[in-house]
């Protein structure tokens, strides 16, 4: 179990880990065989339903309603997640400072992390016994199998019942596509907890934004590029830890992208070009050798410009802000 500060632990209960600081411990209960957890001063039905999942029976079951995270403070839980994402606060008698840290604890498994959101709704299709339609294809080494792109999507009322699907840079006919697929009330918005084919975009974002996997699709259909290609691109400028607006995204981009190239020398070459040296030099009678071509290429993509490869080796390439 992790020892740290407490605004990290209460980071890590987001994400559903195993965290102790101070008087405050979170607990996952998906290992049962780490410390127990103590009832401490919960009622006798609050107890007894806190040990049936710490030890749960061989001939039954987990369901919705089994506990999956603990948080307790002096010994006695404040606070537990359910496995279907619902935050309860058991009865028991609490100090002030224990009801104090009850109301954090509330908050932060209000706003569970994505990841800890995913491996819910994966204990729900396996309890459920549901398969995807729309699965995302995968190789045997475990790289994408196409270059389609699909999203994750569930509505926040029911955050471990997902589907997977599609959107395209039609934002109001994805966004009532995506309504549809979950079920979501008018005028909410679906979560999205996990896509596909957005190159390294998917792989850090604590949420992801319709409009800007919108805004993606776009650019990937205006300028002939893979979606995974502008998702990388974006990683790469920042984009996966921040929160651009779709006009945002389209100007660095229009700003950034500079074409697609054979290989890294081919775009120093037409670099050459634009500055006018090949011109000069050929003009001053100087030699092709006598230019580095290895050491200005390699100056380019170090300190002005990214190359994100494609699917048939060629390279996309973007200049840094």
């Amino acid at each position: 179990m992790n020892h740290t500060t407490q605004a990290e632990a209460w980071r890590q209960i987001r994400a559903c880990a195993d965290v102790r600081v101070g008087r405050l411990t979170g607990r996952c209960l998906r290992h049962t065989y780490l410390t127990p957890v103590l009832p401490g001063t919960l009622t006798e039905d609050a107890a007894l339903q806190l040990h049936a999942s710490v030890y749960p029976s061989p001939s039954t079951p987990p369901g919705p309603d089994t506990i999956w995270y603990v948080v307790s403070c002096d010994d006695t839980p404040v606070a537990w997640l359910t496995r279907a994402a619902e935050v309860v606060t058991p009865p028991a008698d609490l100090s002030d400072y224990q009801r104090h840290i009850q109301t954090q604890a509330v908050a932060a498994l209000s706003q569970l992390a994505r990841t800890a959101l995913l491996e819910l709704a994966k204990l729900r299709d396996k309890r459920d016994h549901r398969t995807h339609s729309d699965l995302p294809a995968f190789r045997p080494d475990g790289r994408p199998a196409d270059a389609g792109t699909r999203v994750l999507v569930a509505d926040p009322a029911d955050p471990t019942l997902t589907f997977w699907t599609r959107v395209t840079a039609d934002l109001p006919a994805s966004r009532l596509h995506v309504a549809t697929v979950t079920g979501v009330a008018e005028g909410n918005d679906a979560l999205i907890l996990d896509v596909h084919g957005y190159g390294a975009y998917g792989e850090r974002r604590a949420r992801f934004d319709l409009p800007i996997l919108c805004t993606i699709e776009h650019l990937a259909t205006a300028h002939d590029l893979p979606a995974a290609t502008i998702g990388t691109w974006l990683n790469l400028a920042g984009a996966s830890t921040t929160d651009p607006t779709p006009d945002t995204v389209t100007a660095a981009f229009g700003d950034a992208y500079a074409g697609t190239h054979q290989t890294r020398h081919t775009f120093a070459r037409t670099e050459c070009d634009r500055n006018g040296w090949t011109r000069a030099f050929a003009a001053a009678g100087i030699p092709d050798r006598y230019f580095n071509l290895d050491a200005f290429t390699e100056h380019l993509f170090r300190s002005e410009v990214r190359g994100v490869e494609l699917p048939d080796e060629r390279i996309a390439v973007f200049r840094r802000p």
